[in-house]
């Protein structure tokens, strides 16, 4: 389940490039890690931050002071920074307040380290603001950044950056690292949230660790199948206006019902790959039977694009709007 004693489930090739360059001390001064949401990439981030400053013999330990607080997120020489919610802007000052940290003297790290999550949200100007740093680093800090989207991300971050694509796990990585982890847990259940997690071992431990999450999932889909069912205009202009109204919680619901329009795609296509809302299949079927693959494409592409517009500075409500009335509807005969 877990790279030799690295606190990261999957990714074994990306852990042992990091250790051979920590080995021969070759680590770099500036890291990417890329990959879709909740894959790890954070994970692997505060690992390597781990090994950078552990103070016993074959880094990470785990156990020494250093390790500890880094994994707690609390060390005063780790720096994580990240725009003020998910889709939101990582803003240009919080790149100035981090660069007089990085100026300081460490209190008691050998390396000073600044993980930036989902560094994608960062624009032009932001990232700009940060090359400076990237350009003429202080022997002692590392920048680690994280990144969903790296096409977002200005050519001359790339080039100043070790880049990691972190890839999807697959389903019995993912399976076995929960049935450890949770040993106390419904083994079905935890079956499902690894099959339903499409390989992202960071949303799969969060839906074991919080029921919440799994609701909220059901909320998304069970709404999404109510939209395509019924046709009529004023239903989706209702459903629209209780979506809109609280933006985060539309992004989420946004990216569930990404997965779901991939399986109905994989299903009128007859793909060999397999679903992920195994639980939602029969009605995943209905939509099968009445829909074209074409629609079923239309209908993700407007997802994928609603999910990149509600991260800008749009309308929220006309778009929500927009994307329902676009939404194929089930024909009664199915």
């Amino acid at each position: 389940m877990t790279n030799s004693h690295w606190p990261v489930v999957g990714h074994e090739w990306a852990v042992q490039q990091l250790q051979q360059a920590l080995y021969h001390q070759r680590a770099r001064h500036a890291y990417l890690i890329t990959g879709p949401a909740s894959i790890g990439k954070t994970t692997l981030a505060r690992a390597l931050a781990m090994a950078l400053n552990c103070t016993n013999d074959n880094p990470p330990c785990g156990r020494c002071r250093s390790c500890q607080l880094i994994s707690r997120d609390v060390h005063p020489d780790i720096s994580l920074v990240e725009a003020e919610r998910v889709g939101g802007t990582l803003k240009i000052d919080q790149i100035r307040d981090l660069q007089r940290t990085l100026a300081l003297r460490p209190y008691e790290a050998t390396h000073k380290i600044a993980i930036l999550q989902r560094f994608h949200e960062a624009n032009p100007a932001t990232q700009n603001a940060l090359l400076k740093t990237l350009e003429e680093p202080a022997y002692n800090v590392v920048l680690i950044l994280t990144a969903e989207y790296p096409d977002r991300l200005l050519p001359t971050i790339h080039s100043r950056c070790q880049i990691l694509n972190l890839r999807l796990l697959p389903f019995e990585q993912v399976e076995s690292a929960l049935h450890t982890r949770f040993p106390n847990h419904n083994p079905q259940q935890l079956t499902l949230i690894a099959r339903l997690a499409g390989g992202r071992i960071g949303w799969a431990i969060r839906m074991a660790e919080d029921p919440n999450e799994l609701e909220a999932r059901e909320s998304a889909l069970v709404t999404l199948e109510q939209v395509i069912s019924n046709p009529q205009r004023v239903n989706r202009f209702q459903a629209a206006e209780a979506l809109a109204k609280d933006k985060d919680n539309l992004l989420l619901n946004l990216e569930y019902w990404l997965t779901y329009w991939r399986d109905v795609l994989l299903l009128t296509s007859q793909a060999a790959a397999p679903i992920i809302n195994i639980d939602h299949q029969p009605m995943l079927e209905t939509a099968a039977r009445s829909l074209s693959p074409d629609s079923a494409h239309t209908a993700l592409q407007a997802t994928r694009e609603a999910i990149t517009q509600l991260q800008q500075n749009v309308n929220t409500r006309l778009l929500v709007e927009v994307l329902l009335l676009s939404f194929p509807a089930l024909s009664s005969s199915s």
